[in-house]
């Protein structure tokens, strides 16, 4: 058996089963889809280029000089809370009166006669 030649012609490419506006259909359903990885590469590509060129020019417009946002490291030690150490912080700075002061508020007051019981 000799192998057939592949057909270019529309002919060949709709074969008995097709009709012309599937073949349209489905040209445009070929176009409505999201663009493959090669399309994007090669806009970026040229995109790419064009700047270079407009560089090279001197047409290109200044760019304003931000400085990029600072990226987060990945793994960043964060210290475990201890809530033992910050219980006894908070009760030493309860127990600490400012006795300095001349003007005392009524709870420390009260706070400061309740304790010598």
């Amino acid at each position: 058996m000799a192998r057939v030649k592949k057909s270019r012609s529309m002919r060949g490419k709709l074969g008995k089963t097709g009709s012309k506006e599937m073949m349209k259909e489905q040209n445009k359903a070929r176009k409505s889809s999201p663009t493959r990885r090669f399309v994007t590469k090669k806009s970026k590509e040229r995109k790419e280029q064009a700047h270079k060129k407009l560089e090279r020019l001197g047409l290109l417009p200044e760019k304003e000089a931000g400085a990029a946002p600072v990226r987060p490291r990945r793994f960043v030690f964060v210290k475990p809370v201890d809530e033992k150490a910050e219980q006894a912080e908070a009760m030493e700075n309860a127990n600490n009166i400012d006795t300095d002061s001349e003007d005392l508020s009524l709870d420390e007051l009260l706070s400061a006669f309740t304790e010598q019981k």
